[in-house]
């Protein structure tokens, strides 16, 4: 071979190498742009990922936060957004911007709310997750309205939205989708579904949900077909809609009132949670496709068993993983609802976060603040019990094989 040859081949193997070690990056640092990360599914698909800490242990960095609050951390590239409520000087909504590397605050800016919003002892003025596009973030408060604000922290607009009532407090977080911002807004007094220009904030389109009552859960986006579809959960049904201009395209029936777990699309189904009033408690598997009200067609199976009133379950290959209150986690087969196991985990008290997944591990945190990690097979095999010692409300987030946990005081970066 030639010394030009071998001079062309050393180049392409530079050449090969560069992108491999580009591409591994990319794979390795995912964004986490919303609650519960990519389509709301709680999925990472990294690796390398934390099984034991503590308060100290494997913890990269802690930062203290201005004000506590139940929004998760999204991430994107290098820093990380939340909101926070400061209760002194009447009570103050804060969107904050953090270095992911540090854990330094690099700025905080306001929500001019004329007055707090009343919520429950178990909800928060800041419970909202924000939701960010790579260039703006964007945030909800049920005190104000939606606010946008790009990584240095310029407002780009504002757009009041409410306040209404609500008597236990806003907590479905926005999504961004495509050129929309979509907001769940279901109030004791109006039930609406928002879509707004991300670049604006004009409304493009308003779609009355007609259920007068409250409900949590955040929008999802299901393809079905080839066609996005916006799905909601709520009281007496789960809707989808048309993102085009905000009409309803079908719904199935049997929902019970205030509920706030987040649906989740996997392996082709739609698995709604629901433990809203009278205990009207279960687990449902929709398929796709119909229109109109499709109840009696496209229920694929129901788990009628004691489910969170809160934290949304997360689907790992073939299994469904789901926690309640008392620390009772239950593996179900996806496709058929037939139940693999149930246990008992060593954390009890009420699971308020998110279940979340990545690297065959799933991670449940209590409101107590113990993350119980545990492997995501149909054989159930506790990996870790990890004391955080501060009370924690919000689903956490991964990148970069951290996990970052917000507690009521401190924002934690946790990493082995």
């Amino acid at each position: 071979m030639s010394e030009r040859s071998l001079m062309i081949n050393r180049r392409t193997l530079c050449a090969l190498a560069a992108i491999t070690c580009l591409c591994a990056l990319a794979v390795l640092a995912d964004n986490w742009s919303q609650f519960r990360g990519a389509g709301s599914r709680g999925i990472s698909s990294e690796t390398n990922l934390p099984v034991k800490w503590s308060a100290t242990e494997n913890v990269k960095w802690k930062t203290k936060l201005p004000g506590p609050g139940h929004s998760s951390p999204v991430v994107w590239g290098n820093r990380i957004f939340l909101t926070a409520y400061r209760k002194a000087g009447g009570g103050e909504l804060l969107v904050l911007c953090l270095d992911k590397a540090t854990g330094k605050i690099l700025w905080e800016r306001k929500a001019p709310a004329k007055e707090i919003e009343k919520v429950h002892d178990t909800n928060s003025p800041a419970s909202p997750t924000p939701a960010t596009d790579g260039k703006y973030v964007y945030a909800w408060f049920g005190s104000f309205g939606l606010l946008c604000f790009d990584f240095d922290g310029n407002k780009i607009w504002e757009k009041p939205v409410g306040p209404y009532p609500i008597e236990w407090g806003s907590a479905s977080s926005p999504v961004v989708y495509k050129d929309l911002v979509l907001l769940n807004c279901d109030t004791d007094s109006e039930d609406f579904l928002l879509a707004v220009d991300k670049n604006t904030g004009k409304t493009l389109w308003q779609t009355s949900r007609s259920n007068i009552e409250r409900a949590w859960p955040t929008p999802v986006i299901w393809n079905v077909e080839g066609q996005d579809q916006i799905v909601v959960s709520g009281a007496g049904g789960v809707k989808a809609y048309d993102p085009k201009d905000g009409r309803e395209v079908w719904m199935v029936e049997g929902v019970p009132k205030w509920i706030s777990p987040t649906p989740v699309v996997a392996g082709g189904l739609l698995f709604v949670a629901s433990n809203g009033l009278d205990n009207d408690n279960f687990l449902m598997a929709l398929r796709p496709g119909g229109r109109g009200n499709v109840t009696r067609n496209n229920v694929a199976w129901r788990y009628v068993r004691n489910i969170s009133s809160a934290s949304s379950p997360v689907v790992v290959g073939d299994h469904l993983f789901a926690v309640r209150g008392g620390g009772i986690m239950v593996c179900l087969e996806a496709k058929t609802g037939k139940l693999i196991w149930q246990e008992r985990l060593p954390a009890p008290g009420d699971y308020y976060a998110s279940l979340v997944a990545g690297d065959g591990k799933i991670y449940a945190i209590s409101e107590e603040g113990v993350a119980t990690v545990v492997a995501a097979k149909p054989a159930f095999e506790l990996l870790s019990r990890n004391v955080m010692g501060e009370r924690c409300m919000a689903s956490p987030a991964i990148s970069d094989r951290q996990i970052f946990i917000r507690s009521d005081e401190s924002l934690f970066c946790v990493r082995e």
